[in-house]
Parts: C-alpha cells; structure tokens; sequence
C-alpha cells in the first residue's frame, strides 16, 4: 500500500459483455508498470479466473487491481457485463469515485448502454465513455456522438475526433488541448502537427465542446458571445468542475488491446475525477470522529477462506484484527486478480478484503 498520501481513487470499468473492459484494464496496468505486457496469444494475465468464467469465457464477477501511475493511486474494479450479473456491478457502483462506461462503436451495441448510464446518472455517479476498438469501427464520429446522445441523459462531450489515414484510424486530435497525436502500438501516442484538413473539423468540434460547457459556466458562455478563446486552463477546470457534478459526460476513444488512448484516458482520471470527498457528500456521510467506517461492496465465499467481504474505507483506519459492531475480522486482504495477500492496515479510500465478517451484508 506504499504511495502518496492521497487517498487511492476508485474507477469502475463497466460496459456490456465483450467490450473490452478487461482487455482495458490490463492495458492500464501495463501503462501503470504494474502488470508485463499482454501475451502474444492474447490469454488472460488478471481476472476471468473462477471456473464459471473460464466455463463461459466471460467475466462473471468482479475483478480488483491496484495501479499508480504520475504518482496517484488508483483501485480498478472490472464488472461483469452480463445482463444478467449487472447487479454485481450496481451493488459496487454507490462506493466508487467514478466509472468509465467501455463500449464499441457500433449503433446496436450503443443502444444497450441505456439502463446503465441511467443507473449511474440516478445515482449522480461521474462517468467517462470510453469508444473502444476504433481501429476496426467502421462508422462516422458524428454518428457516434448521435447514438450516445441518444441513450445518455447527461449532455454527451467528444473530447477528441480521430485522425484517418484513408479508412484507418491512425491518431486523434485532443479537443481540450488542441494537440493532434498519432498513435504508436503498446507505446504513448506522440504528438504531431495538426493535419490541415482536419482544422475546420477541428474547430467545429471544440466550439460544440465549449458551448456545452458554457451551459454551466456564465463566464464562459460571455466568452463566446463575445469571440474570445477561453484559456485552456479555464477550459481544463470546466471539465473537471462539470464531470465531478456528473453534468457532462466526457468521450474518449482508443484501441485497449493496443493500448491506443490508454495514456490520454489515465490523464483524464488523473486531473478530472473527484477526491474520496465528493463521494462522502454524494453518500450523505458524516464522518464520526476516529471510528473506522467501510461500505461493502461485495460479498465473496473463498475456498480455504470462506466469506470475504469486499469494503471501501470511508473513514478512520483499519486493522488486521479489528472489529465491526462487534464482529472480529478474521484477516485482512489485497487483491489483485485471483491474488490475495495478507495486509497489516489499510486507510481511506483504500479496497481491502475482511475475512469472516458473518453479520457483513453487501451494500
């Protein structure tokens, strides 16, 4: 649990079955220097473990890994996207900082994001779009940003447009930046000049992007009556500002299995998604001194181990040995795929496994 003294943020990767959301999630890794490369052949290196997933070759519960990357901590929790185990995932979402929703392309797939961007708006749970597998997406951006309009009832930003070489995706430009990359397999995407045929799009793209924002911010909307180019700080802060409040939701694009946009997504987490403080306020919770506090996310029954329950601190610190309303924890866990190891203490905002906690319920 070495790091800084910040509190871990909590991302959910959520999205429907064969999106991507784990292939995402070892990208991450990888980019955090916390897991080796991807194999060759394209196996599993974290979650999909349990029997029943590797029965149905899909996930069918939650998997749990921890990353630093520029110095922040971050906990990702890869849920199921089953329809059928999204309650798995509803039951982790209230304890998380926020979620980025992994989706492909197409308008059908789309479609089905509907029931879980109202779960998270409900909820006012901050959440990114994450556009997977644009190197093999065959349709326009605009009809991307139609069909998540469509289903999101929180106004849709596109962050970046891609650059094309012919029918192939070979970059994007960044909205708020306004820097064009290009993107090179398993590496950071490096920054280049803007082609020329793309500066109306350009253009167009981060007025739309702006007025949204303006919708939010009066300064901003004078700005723009008015002709004057907000400073990209401004910009950068509206964004922040605008996500913690779930108002906006931002779109990224990128290629998980070629860690394509990985980067520029960790960027994103890293200076938007909001502080363990914003959660607390959205929870309704009010901090009761030094007594540590968790909330439950998960309730798993282990070979050898038998019920781990899977909690986020909230307040005070925790103890191997401590006690819940009197109830003594019998361990106390890390996890990191289908890897458990024994911890000593574990503070705010961090994910730990509590062993044996019989009057523990999940939520």
């Amino acid at each position: 649990m070495a790091g800084t003294n910040k509190p871990p943020r909590v991302i959910a990767l959520v999205g429907p079955q064969s999106s991507g959301k784990t292939t995402l999630l070892e990208s991450i890794l990888c980019r955090c220097g916390d897991l080796e490369r991807r194999s060759s052949n394209g196996a599993r290196l974290i979650g999909d473990s349990s029997p029943e997933a590797k029965a149905r070759d899909m996930g069918t519960e939650i998997n749990i890994a921890s990353g630093t990357f520029m110095g922040d901590r971050y906990t990702f929790l890869d849920c199921p996207g089953s329809i059928e185990l999204m309650q798995e995932t509803y039951a982790a979402l209230p304890a998380v900082d926020a979620a980025v929703v992994v989706t492909e392309t197409e308008a059908d797939k789309i479609m089905g994001l509907s029931p879980l961007l109202k779960m998270l708006d409900d909820n006012n749970i901050p959440h990114f779009i994450f556009a997977n597998k644009v190197d093999k997406a065959a349709g326009s951006v605009r009809q991307l940003a139609d069909a998540l309009k469509s289903v999101s009832q929180r106004p849709v930003v596109l962050r970046q447009i891609p650059i094309r070489n012919g029918e192939e995706i070979t970059g994007y430009v960044d909205l708020a930046h306004e820097r064009a990359h290009v993107y090179s397999k398993h590496e950071e995407s490096k920054v280049v000049d803007l082609p020329s045929e793309l500066e109306g799009d350009v253009a167009d793209a981060r007025y739309a992007m702006l007025e949204t924002l303006a919708d939010f911010d009066e300064h901003l909307m004078e700005e723009l009556l008015e002709d004057i180019t907000p400073p990209k700080d401004e910009v950068m802060k509206d964004l922040a500002d605008d996500l913690s409040k779930d108002l906006i939701v931002p779109v990224m694009m990128g290629s998980a299995v070629n860690e394509n946009g990985v980067h520029r997504l960790l960027k994103a987490l890293r200076h938007e998604v909001p502080t363990i403080d914003v959660l607390l306020d959205r929870m309704g919770f009010i901090g009761k001194g030094d007594n540590a506090m968790a909330h439950v996310l998960k309730t798993y029954y282990l070979p050898h181990m038998g019920k781990m329950s899977l909690a986020r601190i909230l307040n005070g610190e925790i103890k191997d040995g401590d006690s819940f309303n009197g109830d003594r924890a019998s361990g106390l866990f890390q996890l990191f795929g289908d890897k458990t190891e024994k911890a000593s203490k574990a503070g705010v905002g961090e994910i730990i496994g509590l062993g044996r906690l019989e009057n523990a319920q999940t939520g």
